[in-house]
């Protein structure tokens, strides 16, 4: 085979694959929607959840709110570990405790409580970590309080929720 025939193969190889690597996963369209469905609820600032009472506060689960980038970033687990660390999915305990098995205390979320990420949704967010952990132009949650009512109906396995937006 000729020099001259082998460069296009070669290009033909390379240019894909740094393209597919180049494609920047969307915190806001592509990750942030099973973020919100699946840990929100519980990991919101505090708010009142009853007007007639705005002196008792629900407050977040373990003291970590997931709506802005800021918190995510600064939120830490039990044994003050940042529970997100950029290009490290193996250190980023939010990842972590999804793939838990489902009965197991740390498991988030909790079963019945919200729905679960599905193994495509936590891939995602492993390569998202992966490429840095980037929130791109996305600074928070404009929508609090959130408390929704679930169905109880789980996504199909494989499946990722996103939003157009």
């Amino acid at each position: 085979m000729s020099k001259l025939t082998l460069i296009p193969i070669l290009v033909g190889l390379v240019i894909p694959a740094a393209s597919s690597q180049a494609e920047e996963i969307d915190f806001y369209k592509q990750i942030y929607p099973f973020v919100k469905s699946g840990c929100v609820k519980c990991h919101q600032p505090p708010y009142a959840r009853r007007p007639e009472r705005p002196d008792r506060l629900s407050k977040p689960k373990a003291d970590i709110i997931l709506t802005s980038p800021e918190e995510i970033l600064k939120a830490e687990d039990e044994d003050g570990n940042k529970i997100l660390v950029p290009g490290k999915p193996d250190e980023s305990r939010m990842l972590e405790v999804t793939k838990l098995p489902i009965d197991d205390d740390y498991h988030f979320p909790p079963e019945g409580k919200a729905p679960q990420w599905t193994d495509a949704e936590k891939e995602l967010f492993a390569k998202w970590i992966e490429q840095g952990a980037n929130f791109g132009d996305w600074e928070g949650d404009e929508d609090l309080p959130y408390d929704p009512d679930w169905d109880m109906k789980e996504k199909e396995p494989g499946t990722v929720e996103t939003w157009d937006e």
